[in-house]
């Protein structure tokens, strides 16, 4: 028997990881408020979220029974495209700087930081990282690379590894937008596009997911 056979229902799959991701985004910026954190919104966001995550790879491992056609191992991928890897980690890195001393300089004003640590203590800092980098940023990966390549970019063309590479960071750009601003929605569509290409080249979502939460920790620390 073949897993999500019908395509209706590769794509009522994934929208249920969509929203399961927006809705743990949304919950996580209701956990900050202007004295700091609200501890029961905390307990409640740590709960779904951690049950949400838990849950995509449980049904990320099953169905990679019936839709993995490459096997590529997590040393194996580094190895090969060790090259790949590091470019792409510097690239981002530096893009990131490069934004963030920009926005600072004033270059764009429409872009906020997401949140003043200085006036709402440490304590929200470590909660931001840790809700950004170690789950949202995950569940994300599995959104826009994992179930997503499984569900509708299965085939071998150069034609389709484009549109999919395009798409996959279009979702990314939209989910990681904090203001409603052309420039914010470029800066993390090119970012999800270099995940993109990097899951291709590699075929494993663990590097993905590495590098994942080194751009939300940049996020956090930095813009």
């Amino acid at each position: 028997m073949q897993a999500l056979k019908s395509p209706m229902i590769r794509s009522i799959w994934y929208i249920i990881w969509l929203i399961l991701v927006i809705i743990s985004q949304q919950m996580e910026q209701l956990c900050l408020n202007a004295k700091g954190l609200d501890s029961v919104r905390v307990v409640f966001f740590l709960i779904i979220a951690i049950l949400t995550l838990l849950f995509m790879l449980q049904r990320y491992q099953h169905e990679q029974h019936y839709f993995k056609t490459v096997n590529t191992s997590l040393s194996q991928g580094l190895t090969e495209f060790f090259g790949l890897v590091v470019f792409i980690l510097v690239a981002i890195g530096c893009f990131m700087i490069i934004i963030s001393y920009l926005k600072a300089r004033g270059y764009f004003p429409h872009l906020v930081n997401r949140t003043d640590y200085l006036d709402r203590g440490s304590l929200a800092f470590w909660f931001d990282l840790l809700a950004s980098a170690l789950l949202i940023s995950l569940e994300q990966q599995f959104v826009t690379i994992g179930f997503f390549f499984n569900y509708f970019f299965r085939r071998n063309s150069l034609i389709g590894a484009l549109v999919a590479i395009l798409i996959s960071g279009l979702i990314f750009g939209a989910l990681n937008m904090e203001s409603w601003h052309l420039i914010n929605f470029f800066i993390y569509t090119a970012i999800g596009l270099m995940l993109a290409t990097m899951y291709l080249a590699t075929q494993n979502l663990r590097i993905c997911m590495f590098m994942s939460v080194f751009v939300a920790i940049m996020k956090v620390i930095l813009i």
